[in-house]
């Protein structure tokens, strides 16, 4: 028997509330900023990477994040930390499909926005289609 959509506690639900909701005017946003501070031996280092990413040539604004392990995640997939940034737009593109086809965002530019902030009911079920060496 599948699962019933209107049960609070089953994702379902709260994709379908998520989508429901307006969503903000999109801008094009600067290229993703990762920020990692370490101290080591009584010195304070931080570590400012920026990440323009493109996708078929279109930006992909997505928020990453990097541990200092190199570890990267993102707000769209909070439950996963992927070895690379190249595994996690890999991640994100198999997540996300319909972010990436053609007319995907209704204008010229291709698609917008971070995928995962507007579509997190595909998140949970990305862990079945890891991209290879994630």
């Amino acid at each position: 028997m599948p699962p019933d959509p209107t049960d609070v506690t089953h994702p379902a639900f709260l994709a379908n509330y998520l989508a429901s909701l307006p969503r903000p005017e999109h801008v094009h946003g600067d290229p993703a900023r990762s920020v990692r501070e370490d101290d080591f031996d009584g010195h304070h280092v931080v570590i400012t990477t920026t990440y323009e990413i493109t996708v078929d040539g279109q930006p992909l604004n997505v928020h990453i994040g990097v541990s200092n392990d190199g570890t990267a995640h993102c707000h769209g997939l909070p439950n996963y930390q992927i070895p690379s940034v190249v595994d996690l737009v890999r991640l994100i593109i198999t997540a996300f499909p319909e972010e990436f086809s053609p007319g995907a965002s209704g204008d010229d530019h291709g698609p917008h926005g971070d995928p995962g902030e507007h579509h997190h009911h595909d998140a949970h079920d990305a862990h079945d289609e890891l991209p290879e060496g994630a």
